[in-house]
């Protein structure tokens, strides 16, 4: 009997091992940048792109640039979808058929694993923020194919909202939700002497606060992005956002832009992303149902 009952304990829990390896997470990690550029935003999927014929224009002047999406967790097979209801995406990368995109959704029909890439696609200046892509694969994910032997680390659109009324601070509001009063921010300014950061709250910068500036160096930005990235995103994206991004937060055209003197940035709460847009994952039918765990990292950048 003793003999019987441990056989079946063994079972048992090699049973859950299995199940617990069939139900591991697909986790799907994204990071972008929403910018403001005044009421004629020039577009640009990242920066230093050119403009396209027709830039999208909203009434905001805010766009959402470079969303990239890696994924992560077991190899599976299936689709992946960016939608909208508050504007418009208008590139992507890669091309799907006409049928599997309009202006306010995308679909991708994808196979992922780990499987070494031995040759990334080559477009000669034709796809949305190619400039950036060996930044963007420089992160630890799983590679993704799709028709016609494409293969790359990661899938990329660009969004321009038609209002950001549900941001919790937008240029010029004098009042804040107590909701958001401790939304870590950060200001960075730039003088004739240098450039210079406060790490504070969005109370601070709606109500006054004593913001505290300090000598700024690559490394106490990239502190402060490693910060709000816990649980959220991993280190070598947060690299892989810093790099892309860096040279565009300290260039001195963005304050001719009509950002001034300063840039305020702060992460965007969870629970307000799907007002930009919305990301699902639905694998293979016919395989393992794994379920889906969706992190999202989209900083605002705006005139202060």
């Amino acid at each position: 009997m003793r003999n019987t009952l441990i056989a079946i304990l063994v079972l048992t829990a090699v049973a859950c091992t299995e199940s617990e390896r069939l139900l591991a997470p697909i986790q799907v990690h994204e990071w972008g940048v929403l910018t403001w550029s005044g009421n004629d935003p020039v577009f640009s999927g990242v920066p230093g792109t050119p403009s396209p014929e027709i830039a999208p224009l909203d009434d905001d002047g805010f766009l959402l640039r470079a969303p990239v999406l890696y994924f992560h967790g077991p190899a599976f097979s299936g689709t992946v979808t960016v939608k909208t209801n508050n504007g418009s995406i208008f590139d992507i990368y890669p091309s799907v058929p006409d049928e599997n995109r309009d202006h306010s959704h995308c679909t991708w029909t994808v196979d992922l694993d780990y499987a070494d890439i031995e040759e990334y696609p080559d477009f000669h200046g034709m796809a949305p923020g190619e400039w950036n892509y060996d930044l963007w694969r420089n992160v630890y994910a799983l590679s993704i194919s799709g028709d016609n032997g494409w293969n790359d680390k990661f899938l990329y659109y660009e969004t321009a909202p038609a209002t950001t009324e549900f941001l919790p601070y937008r240029p010029g509001m004098e009042s804040l939700c107590d909701e958001y009063m401790d939304v870590k921010a950060l200001v960075i300014r730039r003088l004739n002497d240098g450039i210079y950061f406060s790490h504070c709250t969005l109370r601070d910068v709606v109500y006054g606060g004593d913001l505290e500036y300090l000598e700024m160096t690559p490394d106490d930005i990239l502190g402060v992005l490693y910060d709000w990235s816990l649980d959220v995103i991993n280190v070598d994206e947060v690299d892989a956002l810093w790099n892309t991004w860096s040279s565009w937060m300290t260039r001195e055209y963005i304050y001719e832009q009509g950002f001034e003197e300063s840039l305020l940035m702060y992460m965007i709460p969870a629970e307000l992303t799907d007002r930009l847009s919305t990301v699902s994952v639905v694998p293979d039918p016919d395989g393992p149902e794994f379920p889906v765990e969706i992190s999202r990292y989209l900083i605002v950048a705006m005139p202060l």
